[in-house]
């Protein structure tokens, strides 16, 4: 990976130009599943080799992104690699890559509905990869309510879920974990402001529901908002002797992940 973020890095800050993801997606990644199974470093090269170009790239989830674009076929993939090896190749939009270029070969004009989105889709921050299920949301209401959630999460700003959308609570749990991965050199347990310590929360994870929310009680958390998100629910929980605001998601009775989201309108 140390290869790929160097020469991310020389990538110039193109994402600003991208399009809404509801334009012409790539049709190039059923050439390329012989590559599946391969070693990153191997995997690279051969897509060098067919013409294709590394244009960004990201971690999560416990699994690497990268974005590559064949400027003849006008086709970017996303390539996901778990333990070193390339796991999935998947058709993305040419906004993924951070390309504004359709398969007509022009720049893309924006048209119709896609118009009314473009001035977002000009400050779009997130990619394929940074959904759950690897792949846009096809409305453009869902897509933006996400990319709104995404950007609060990422940047630390307070969970505003005004129309409680599903999908601005997706984004903004992923939105967190990205910042969260982005600054991992830190130690995330000592965000409060307050001066006790912090309280690690990672048992709780996998925990049935019940058993964990008395046990956040008993630690000297409650309960100040709830949410759904998408098949589960979500609550975020208040310490306020350690300033501790946390992200809860339940999914099938059981904690799917507990987030240190920083701050939130009833964290207080």
């Amino acid at each position: 990976m140390l290869r790929i973020a160097s020469r991310i890095a020389l990538v110039t800050a193109a994402s600003t130009m991208a399009i809404a993801p509801t334009l012409a997606t790539a049709r190039s990644a059923g050439d390329l599943q012989d590559l599946i199974g391969t070693r990153g470093s191997s995997g690279e090269s051969a897509l060098e080799s067919r013409g294709w170009v590394l244009t960004d790239g990201h971690q999560g989830g416990g699994a690497a992104y990268t974005y590559w674009w064949n400027p003849s076929r006008k086709d970017c993939v996303m390539v996901t690699t778990r333990d070193g090896n390339y796991a999935a190749i998947s058709d993305v939009p040419p906004a993924d890559c951070n390309q504004r270029t359709g398969k007509g070969g022009d720049a893309a004009v924006a048209v119709g509905a896609v118009a009314a989105i473009a001035a977002l889709a000009l400050l779009a921050s997130h990619k394929s990869g940074h959904h759950d299920n690897g792949q846009h949301y096809s409305d453009e209401r869902q897509e933006a309510a996400y990319e709104r959630g995404y950007n609060d999460g990422l940047y630390n700003e307070p969970y505003h879920n005004y129309d409680r959308s599903d999908s601005y609570s997706s984004g903004y749990q992923n939105g967190v974990e990205q910042r969260r991965d982005k600054t991992s050199y830190r130690d995330t347990n000592r965000w409060g402001a307050g001066y006790a310590p912090s309280i690690n929360l990672d048992d709780l994870e996998g925990a049935r529901a019940a058993g964990a929310e008395s046990d956040l009680e008993s630690r000297g958390f409650r309960s100040v908002d709830g949410f759904q998100s998408g098949n589960g629910r979500g609550a975020v929980w208040w310490n306020g002797r350690t300033r501790q605001c946390m992200q809860v998601i339940v999914a099938d009775g059981r904690v799917d992940s507990v987030t240190d989201i920083h701050t939130h309108p009833r964290c207080r």
